[in-house]
């Protein structure tokens, strides 16, 4: 008894004793969650008027309002701008990534983790503000050079209806 005792003090001390010269750092990967760009309330520098579609009320047309956006980053706020217009507490958008290439913008959403509902779920005028607000904004100004929009959540293609 007496033997495996000093044996694990012993075994205690020279582990207790090798440690390395700097501390372990653990590193933690980014959140899942991309932020939303939050719109530029007045841009500096270069800007560029872009229209900026939201639904009506009664859910029957867009309306449209025109808003500088920085000229260095006209798509990403103009989303962010469009998102600001149309996400209402029902939407749980919590961010969203984007991606143009040949004139395709595919904008991945973000859910709020723990969102009461999908993407997918929302009633046929939600779905239109969300995703016909954001179409129509990135395709009807000629200076974003956006011909048609993709929309997936966390990589998975969603077909609005």
């Amino acid at each position: 008894m007496l033997r495996g005792f000093l044996i694990f003090n012993l075994v205690f001390f020279i582990l207790s004793g090798c440690r390395s010269p700097e501390p372990i750092q653990i590193e933690v990967s980014p959140s899942p969650v991309a932020s939303t760009p939050k719109p530029s309330s007045k841009p500096t520098g270069k800007t560029i008027a872009v229209n900026i579609f939201q639904l009506d009320n009664q859910c029957n047309r867009f309306v449209a309002t025109k808003e500088n956006v920085p000229a260095n980053q006209p798509v990403t706020q103009a989303i962010a701008k469009t998102l600001l217009k149309a996400n209402s507490e029902s939407l749980d958008v919590a961010g969203y990534r984007v991606k143009v290439k040949s004139g395709v913008a595919t904008i991945d959403f973000r859910p709020i983790p723990k969102a009461r509902r999908s993407l997918t779920s929302l009633a046929n005028c939600e779905q239109l503000a969300l995703f016909g607000s954001v179409r129509r904004t990135l395709t009807q100004n000629r200076a974003l050079k956006i011909k048609s929009v993709r929309f997936t959540d966390r990589g998975q293609v969603i077909k609005p209806q």
